[in-house]
């Protein structure tokens, strides 16, 4: 009986080391506990962290692809503008070239018309002249110009004198007149068919330049296009680059949260697990006690 009482006081004392190490424990279990909580916080951190890092690099190379083709088609719209400057160039070129071209039309056609009244005028005086000749001896009426006809002073005019028993009819004068000179004729008759081609080529003149200015506006217009579709694209451009710049601010944020995360769990964390390690000794303390 007295082992037994023995052993009886002996087990009272393990037990009563048992629950009052166990009850010591209590805060080291409490550790525990929040110990498994922060690493179900930190694995939890941690798949929140892989999918922003995965959010984040799809993210980041959707932007870098779509600012890439942005400011390929940017390069397009830049070279395309460059090749609109210089057929614009070119056509304002054409363009003072035709007005030139013009201008010395025009004033050639001026030339021809002044030439051509000339000319008629000339040949109506001649005519008129023809008309009032008078045969040869009938002395000019005393209104002339000194016996002397306007036909005289014209250069290359050749007055014909009527001979003995000639006498032509002032109304056969004029027709006479035109058919002695068939050249002077047919020198006005050129000059009016140039006039003419002249006048066609001045309304073909007119027509190239109207279609080249409205050619003219219409590059411009287009080129106003472009210029505007490249600031709304330099705008997007700009735009896209802030939001990435956003969710890099972002990204570096969550990374040092993390940091600062793990670096607390591991100074919070015990380096061994003490309950189990007891709970370990009070089975080989209580073996030999039921031995006994």
């Amino acid at each position: 009986q007295g082992e037994r009482l023995l052993s009886g006081e002996e087990q009272v004392t393990l037990i009563t080391e048992s629950m009052s190490v166990t009850s010591a424990d209590e805060e080291k279990l409490l550790l525990l506990n929040k110990n498994t909580e922060l690493r179900r916080l930190n694995k939890e951190l941690m798949k929140l962290n892989e999918e922003w890092d995965h959010i984040y690099r799809s993210t980041t190379l959707g932007l870098q692809q779509r600012v890439g083709a942005l400011e390929q088609e940017s390069s397009a719209l830049k070279r395309h503008n460059g090749r609109l400057l210089l057929k614009l160039e070119h056509e304002q070129s054409k363009r003072e070239y035709y007005e030139q071209t013009m201008l010395q039309e025009l004033r050639k056609n001026q030339h021809l018309q002044e030439y051509v009244r000339l000319l008629e005028g000339r040949l109506h005086r001649t005519a008129s002249d023809r008309d009032w000749e008078r045969p040869r001896g009938v002395q000019a009426p005393r209104g002339g110009r000194s016996g002397r006809t306007p036909s005289s002073s014209l250069p290359g005019f050749q007055p014909i004198t009527a001979s003995g028993g000639d006498r032509c009819p002032p109304r056969q004068a004029g027709p006479r007149a035109v058919e002695g000179h068939p050249d002077r004729v047919k020198e006005v008759q050129d000059l009016k068919e140039q006039l003419e081609a002249l006048r066609c080529q001045t309304r073909i003149y007119e027509a190239d330049y109207k279609t080249e200015h409205k050619d003219r506006e219409r590059m411009q217009l287009e080129n106003s296009k472009l210029r505007r579709k490249e600031g709304e694209m330099r705008q997007q451009m700009a735009l896209l680059q802030e939001q990435l710049k956003v969710y890099e601010d972002d990204f570096r944020k969550e990374r040092s949260d993390k940091q600062v995360l793990q670096r607390l769990l591991l100074k919070k964390s015990p380096p061994s697990d003490p309950v189990l390690v007891h709970r370990c000794n009070n089975n080989e303390h209580e073996r030999p006690a039921a031995d006994r």
